[in-house]
């Protein structure tokens, strides 16, 4: 069995809302996509909002619980504070309503981002009142990274609290190069964040809040590859204000998912930042999701005796329930 720390879910009270006027939101029954101020979202796939075919789908994975995370597209980056504000307590309140104390599922909330006082608070009203674990928030706020976004009142919270906070992707660099063959996805998710891990990291974020818990999405995307140069830079090129000594100073800050499609390069994730900071995730519903999470996982770390055993239940439920406290 496995905890399951990376999927997303929308609760269908939440278009429909937006569909009656009700929300700062529109949505549109036809096309089935939502509308914000810098544009559409994609169309709402039918499973992100089904709780019934998602329970028979973990249960032949065996999955035992799913940490729901917000679709990252539609968590509004680009709408004004209040709205913002209002929109993401619509999609956290659907959500707790619909899991109530089904243990299958906990969540992380939708974020205000665009405020950093408005996301501290609802961070801190979902994980106290709501039960939830945490937060989700972007690579990148319309633009803005996330170090220099003015989120000191998240941190500060989050590293109060001892919630989660899952850095998950949505808009992407270059984006106009990647148009064709997925490569939004394929290439274009990892390597953002990537940098936003190395700008968090280099901002000097843990250095003000170093128990901050920090998940990043995609296996970290090619931080764990390039942790080095950094290292490296931080000695010998300009633009630094301190010298790291050694890449797992940086690698050791974050926490990973096991989203790398290749149990090779999962096995290197393990090997290089240890299995107490790789956590099992499926991405569950979208393309790039994962149907057979413990195969993926048992052939990256083997399923012998011992050791592998060890490890394989870090991987597969130990590191998520550390980290979640669940």
């Amino acid at each position: 069995m496995i905890f399951d720390l990376h999927a997303h879910y929308l609760s269908p009270s939440v278009p429909a809302r937006a569909a009656a006027g009700d929300l700062p939101v529109r949505y549109d029954l036809t096309s089935r996509r939502l509308g914000f101020p810098s544009g559409s979202s994609r169309p709402v796939p039918a499973a992100l909002i089904d709780l019934a075919d998602r329970r028979r789908w973990m249960k032949d994975r065996e999955i035992r619980r799913q940490m729901l995370s917000p679709w990252m597209d539609i968590t509004g980056d680009d709408l004004p504070g209040r709205e913002a504000e209002q929109w993401c307590r619509a999609l956290n309140d659907g959500t707790a309503a619909d899991i109530g104390d089904d243990e299958s599922f906990l969540a992380l909330a939708a974020l205000p981002v665009v405020d950093g006082r408005r996301a501290g608070q609802e961070l801190r009203r979902c994980v106290t009142e709501k039960g939830f674990k945490g937060g989700a928030l972007p690579t990148q706020i319309n633009g803005t990274d996330l170090d220099k976004a003015g989120l000191d009142p998240l941190w500060e919270t989050a590293e109060s609290l001892g919630a989660i906070l899952f850095i998950h992707p949505f808009r992407v660099m270059g984006a106009d190069r990647m148009q064709s063959h997925f490569l939004g996805n394929v290439c274009g998710n990892p390597f953002e964040t990537t940098l936003a891990a190395l700008r968090l990291y280099f901002g000097g974020i843990f250095a003000r809040w170093p128990r901050l818990k920090i998940l990043l999405a995609h296996g970290g995307g090619a931080l764990p590859y390039l942790a080095g140069r950094a290292v490296h830079a931080s000695k010998n090129a300009p633009g630094f204000d301190r010298v790291v000594e050694h890449p797992d100073a940086i690698l050791g800050a974050f926490y990973y998912d096991t989203l790398l499609h290749d149990p090779r390069a999962l096995g290197h994730l393990i090997a290089t930042v240890g299995a107490d900071r790789v956590a099992a995730g499926t991405d569950y519903p979208f393309p790039m999701s994962l149907d057979d999470p413990i195969a993926h996982i048992k052939q990256a770390v083997g399923s012998g005796e011992g050791e592998d055993d060890h490890l394989l239940d870090k991987v597969f439920q130990g590191t998520a329930e550390s980290l979640g406290g669940c």
